[in-house]
């Protein structure tokens, strides 16, 4: 979930960053929010909705292909995706407003200062537009995921080489995990 961590922060979500700071379900709780239930009423499938409709809201997923992911109405899918937008209007703002930095500037870029260009995002073809409308929406939140994962294996890699030695070594990155292979002697040590 570090993807939604990172809009809420980038975004100043009040309600989004008080769900992380008390530990909550963040799904549970968008669920809880867009379908107006207290949150001990939230049924498996409407958590399984609000998390394709936050990761959803991240990738700029339209709502067709939300309620197409979601298993619901297009009808439903576009009053979710409104609900959603009044319940966590701080992801709204900055949402549009990374959007206008891009139509304005050609670009966007991660809190690091990664700058992705995007020249079709005042193309004159309207599919161009908006498929660099929807990388102007995820760039900053997807490319600063990829740049602490950088730096955390920089430094994981650094600090297990120093209390380590060559004992162990990164193998692999999954997103937001690292996968490590190490002697069986040093495994206890190491994590």
């Amino acid at each position: 979930q570090i993807e939604l961590r990172i809009i809420a922060s980038l975004s100043k979500d009040e309600k989004m960053m008080r769900i992380f700071r008390e530990g909550g379900d963040v799904h549970r709780a968008t669920a809880a929010e867009i379908n107006h239930v207290p949150i001990g009423q939230v049924t498996p499938e409407m958590r399984s909705a609000a998390k394709a409709l936050n990761f959803g809201i991240l990738y700029g997923m339209g709502q067709r292909a939300f309620a197409e992911t979601a298993g619901i109405g297009v009808d439903t899918a576009r009053r979710f995706i409104d609900e959603y937008f009044k319940d966590f209007a701080g992801v709204a703002r900055f949402i549009e407003a990374t959007k206008k930095h891009a139509e304005q500037y050609g670009f966007v870029q991660t809190l690091l200062g990664r700058k992705r260009w995007l020249p079709d995002i005042r193309s004159s073809n309207p599919m161009l537009r908006s498929a660099a409308a929807r990388m102007a929406q995820n760039m900053p939140v997807q490319g600063l995921q990829a740049d602490i994962i950088k730096i955390a294996m920089v430094r994981i890699q650094r600090e297990l080489l120093a209390r380590q030695g060559d004992g162990i070594r990164l193998l692999l990155q999954i997103h937001d995990e690292l996968v490590f292979e190490m002697r069986d002697a040093i495994i206890k040590e190491a994590v």
